[in-house]
């Protein structure tokens, strides 16, 4: 017998294909946005010369931004945002924000003064850039940057949070040449193709936002090999200083949260709102890069205390309670999902996966998807043993994903027990309650496009 759902009447979740994939709700703009994904394709980045050319063109808006905060690196680049901007608004600034990919709208790459921008301000900014931009070899990426600019050059706030799209050396958000403060999160192998396959290699991309008299923050590193590039490109540069995880700063888990030490401060704060060991690391980060921008005055005990409780950041080992792929959870079951789709996320992930294993002993199921190109071997072999089944989630998206019987066997291959593979997300979680009638825990990752999927399939309903 199938155990009880929440609600006497769970709601019916269509399946979303390729045609409901959309950017935004409303079909005017949706239309737009995929017309300049036609006409502008995304490619990897070429330099900064001929965006230069563009950002001319449209009056310079980079060089009318508030302070901006400049945040590279492979794993915790959205969650290190984030605590920047709650720190920033605790402390009463306004703030623009500017990051990729969003997971259920458009709207959520570009945020003006708190708040994501309006469709109207968008259908707007896009009309003005594409007549700009006609006829130049713009990218995708590069044409939503410009259009960002204008609207953070147009509209008052005290900051910017600008996040590099890949890499950082040749990144379109590196043509701000006078950050605020620079900050680069760990560094793990991904985009290999495009970054280098050494992380010394991939480091030194990332190094190229560190710029000449601006502080620059880095987090700890997992790898010896590292952080001497970054010191390096910091004495190229005369950036000042650089201050390192580990070295210069430092955090530590105390019993009621963790603790923030550097130059001689002690703060003790507590636990983010974030979810995982590794967000501490993420803090430690963004607390740094507050105190040494003209910001400095709010990194105080009682604005970090207020930021560590409003902190969010989707899809980022969020545990989802409410919402229409909640409410389809029996009696006693979890529901996560963890954007996690490299080595460096697998390894973090496995930590929360041990960490709920000792903690409570809750059988835990995997619901996943691979993006095409990258190296599910890797990811896959960091979480193995940690499952008690596996389900592969086929979906239907604009983007090239790893074929559901390919990355089955791949798991086979890995260790794993009990393997599927489902047509949805609904059908994946149903197919477990009837196997498994005991309370269980749920876990959506492997692809940032799979998590964007549960979050909009649980926002179906809801």
């Amino acid at each position: 017998m199938l155990p009880e759902a929440k609600t006497a009447q769970a709601p019916v979740l269509p399946d979303i294909t390729a045609s409901d994939w959309n950017y935004s709700a409303d079909p005017a703009l949706d239309a737009m946005i995929a017309g300049i994904r036609d006409t502008y394709p995304p490619h990897v980045p070429a330099g900064l010369d001929r965006f230069r050319v563009l950002l001319a063109a449209l009056g310079d808006p980079q060089l009318s931004l508030p302070p901006v905060f400049h945040v590279a690196g492979t794993n915790g680049k959205g969650s290190t945002v984030a605590f920047l901007q709650a720190m920033l608004e605790a402390g009463g600034k306004r703030v623009h924000r500017f990051i990729s990919p969003h997971l259920v709208r458009f709207s959520e790459r570009i945020v003006v003064g708190g708040h994501e921008i309006d469709g109207a301000l968008l259908k707007s900014l896009i009309a003005e850039v594409d007549a700009a931009a006609r006829g130049r070899e713009i990218s995708f990426f590069e044409f939503f940057t410009a259009l960002a600019f204008l609207a953070f050059a147009r509209h008052p706030a005290d900051a910017v949070l600008l996040e590099v799209g890949l890499g950082g050396l040749l990144d379109a958000t590196n043509v701000i040449e006078n950050p605020a403060c620079a900050v680069i999160t760990r560094i793990s192998y991904d985009h290999m193709r495009t970054l280098g396959d050494t992380l010394p290699a991939i480091a030194a991309q990332k190094a190229g936002i560190i710029k000449r008299g601006c502080p620059a923050v880095v987090a700890p590193q997992f790898d010896d090999t590292v952080l001497p590039v970054f010191d390096a490109r910091a004495r190229e540069t005369g950036a000042s200083p650089l201050l390192a995880g580990g070295r210069d700063w430092h955090v530590e888990a105390t019993a009621g949260g963790f603790r923030y030490t550097a130059e001689g401060v002690s703060v003790d704060l507590p636990s983010p709102a974030l979810h995982g060991a590794h967000q501490i690391l993420n803090a430690g980060a963004a607390i740094t890069a507050l105190r040494h921008s003209p910001f400095a005055a709010l990194a105080n005990a009682a604005t970090l205390t207020e930021a560590m409780t409003r902190v969010r950041w989707a899809g980022r080992l969020e545990h989802l309670q409410s919402g229409a792929l909640a409410t389809l959870l029996p009696a006693g079951w979890e529901l996560w999902v963890d954007g996690a789709h490299n080595d460096s996320g697998a390894e973090t992930l496995r930590a929360q996966i041990d960490h709920w294993a000792a903690a409570d002993g809750l059988p835990l199921h995997l619901l996943t998807a691979f993006k095409a190109r990258k190296s599910p071997d890797d990811f896959f072999r960091r979480l193995s043993g940690g499952f008690a089944s596996a389900q592969v989630v086929g979906f239907d998206i604009d983007a090239p994903m790893e074929p559901s019987d390919l990355l089955a066997a791949l798991l086979a291959a890995e260790g794993y027990d009990n393997i599927g593979v489902s047509e949805s997300l609904p059908q994946a979680m149903r197919a477990l309650f009837f196997k498994y009638p005991a309370p269980a825990r749920i876990l959506v990752t492997g692809s940032l496009y799979l998590v964007g999927h549960a979050l909009k399939l649980n926002d179906a309903a809801g």
